[in-house]
């Protein structure tokens, strides 16, 4: 009787210890369900480390689609967002369409729970929670590496350096530009940085530590703007190609190495992938569509990738007017920015006349433009006869000075105009601001009539990375007065230590959108590290407190006075 009672407690014990490891993992499939693409992103490089099958909702109506490319003899758990999920009930949908392994798992931030079912990862990449194509870059590398990606920031890097003091941490890698707050927590760990200040360049550095683990004649080529289950899947590494010119950066890469094949994911860079075929020589095949998962007659049709699109910086770039100054003999050219990003750009002109083309002019290095600006390029000595005038403009433009991915095309007509410039400035000082995290330009109008100015810092060193930075549009100045012009930009103590003199580039006219005077000049840089709004403020408070202490002693003498009558 006694061993009868063994066996049953025994069996049971069988039972409940088989019904815990089933619940830890009977999955061979994985579907993420949400809005985020960080979801979707850290979902699908989950599958990868479980080395199961995974697929992601882009839509509501995705859903029936998706189902229907699933196998039903899968054990299926769908990753769902608490706050955005797709479609709600999703597992429910899956069982009353015949798989009768379903479940659900809901997360509030997958990226940083699903690493707690990964105890045996011990390698790390952080990258910051802006920009997706740093995402794209890094998936071969952790996905063979058996790295797990976080997406940190100055809020959550706590929590990301809890999790890694309880882990054997054997490398980290700092990917692209991340918060300072993130690098400073992460010090400990003596990470590895990967960040030049161009995308391309540190999308090749990653590529080729992918190279070191394995050494393919393969990659992938993407623009980095969408999430494609292939770009996570660790089978090439991912170059960038650009969105419509291949950097140079790129091409020659790919020249100098063992690359022969290059699959290209989705139709829209075709064009690109076309002039890398010609610039580098490797074959290129293109991966714009997949077979049908829900046939609809005798033949097999395609559709369309599943592609979950990321955030990216918008960069666009126009023409904004094109002027013939016969009073200076020089062609004012004006481009609009309507990015929310700085741009540079090299331009490349070609004018036409009625006595037919004229010698072609072009930019010898990248130009600066803020967001939402106008840049006012001017070429002199020439002589531009004709009552009608056009250019044919061919501009690249990027994000870094060497990352001109994007192309503007375009003709022009050329107005001509007789104006004389008769603005006059000159550089008074250059301050930083610690309280306002802001560069102050003061410059003095010392011509005769009123002006318009705006003004950028070029070759600033922020954490040991060159840039360029620039004000937000133009002021004006009138004539006889200084102005400040305000660049906003975080500095620290090391920055400002590495920032002694910095160099300004000044642009001015009498038409707020042709400035097509420069002064430039290296100035001494001024801390400010009380404002003097704070120092008013005190002398204020001290004031309000001496007159109190006053009225106090008039009142209690009057008091005494009162008491002794």
């Amino acid at each position: 009787m006694k061993k009868r009672g063994l066996y049953v407690l025994l069996l049971l014990y069988i039972v409940l210890i088989t019904s815990f490891v089933s619940a830890q993992q009977t999955f061979t499939h994985l579907v993420s369900n949400s809005e985020d693409w960080k979801d979707v992103y850290s979902t699908i490089l989950y599958a990868r480390h479980k080395g199961v099958g995974v697929d992601f909702l882009v839509s509501t109506r995705h859903g029936p689609i998706l189902m229907s490319g699933i196998k039903k003899d899968n054990y299926v758990r769908v990753i769902s967002s608490s706050t955005v999920p797709f479609v709600l009930n999703y597992d429910g949908d899956l069982r009353s369409n015949g798989y009768t392994n379903a479940d659900e798992q809901v997360f509030d931030n997958a990226n940083l729970e699903l690493i707690k079912d990964l105890p045996n990862i011990e390698n790390f990449i952080i990258i910051g929670n802006t920009y997706g194509y740093n995402a794209i870059a890094v998936a071969p590398y952790a996905v063979i590496d058996k790295s797990w990606v976080f997406f940190a920031d100055r809020v959550n890097i706590a929590e990301i350096e809890s999790i890694l003091s309880n882990r054997n941490v054997k490398e980290l890698i700092i990917y692209g530009f991340v918060d300072r707050e993130v690098r400073n927590a992460l010090s400990s760990f003596n990470p590895e940085i990967i960040d030049t200040g161009d995308r391309f360049k540190d999308n090749t550095l990653i590529v080729d530590k992918y190279f070191k683990i394995n050494p393919a004649k393969q990659v992938l080529l993407s623009n980095g703007e969408f999430i494609e289950s292939e770009l996570i899947s660790g089978s090439s590494p991912t170059l960038f190609t650009g969105k419509e010119n291949v950097p140079d950066q790129i091409r020659d890469y790919i020249k100098n190495s063992d690359i022969e094949v290059g699959v290209l994911v989705g139709a829209d860079l075709v064009g690109t992938a076309t002039n890398i075929r010609r610039t580098t020589g490797i074959s290129v095949i293109v991966k714009f569509a997949r077979g049908a998962r829900a046939r609809t007659g005798a033949i097999s049709a395609v559709e369309g990738l599943d592609l979950f699109y990321l955030p990216i910086p918008i960069m666009e770039l126009d023409l904004y007017s094109a002027k013939y100054n016969s009073a200076s003999s020089q062609l004012e050219l004006t481009y609009k920015s309507t990015s929310n990003i700085p741009v540079f750009f090299k331009g490349t002109i070609t004018p036409k006349t009625d006595s037919g083309e004229g010698s072609r002019l072009g930019d010898v290095d990248p130009i600066f433009i803020a967001p939402n600006d106008y840049k006012t390029v001017t070429y002199s000595d020439l002589d531009l006869q004709g009552d009608k005038i056009s250019l044919q403009v061919f501009t690249l433009y990027g994000d870094t000075p060497s990352s001109l991915e994007k192309v503007l095309e375009k003709t022009i007509e050329v107005q001509k105009v007789n104006v004389i410039d008769n603005c006059n400035m000159e550089i008074e000082k250059v301050k930083y601001s610690k309280p306002k995290s802001s560069f102050y330009i003061t410059l003095k109008n010392i011509g005769m009539i009123d002006c318009f100015a705006d003004s950028e810092i070029k070759d600033i060193l922020i954490d040991k990375i060159k840039k360029t930075i620039g004000s937000d549009g133009s002021i004006k100045i009138p004539s006889g007065k200084s102005r400040n012009i305000i660049i906003k930009q975080e500095m620290s103590e090391a920055d400002i230590k590495d920032n002694q003199f910095v160099n300004i580039v000044a642009y001015y006219g009498e038409r707020e959108d042709n400035l097509i005077k420069i002064l430039q000049g290296k100035f001494a840089l001024k801390i400010e590290s009380v404002s003097f709004a704070t120092i008013g403020l005190f002398a204020l408070i001290i004031i309000i407190i001496i007159s109190i202490i006053i009225l106090f002693f008039l009142w209690k003498r009057r008091k005494d006075d009162e008491d002794f009558r």
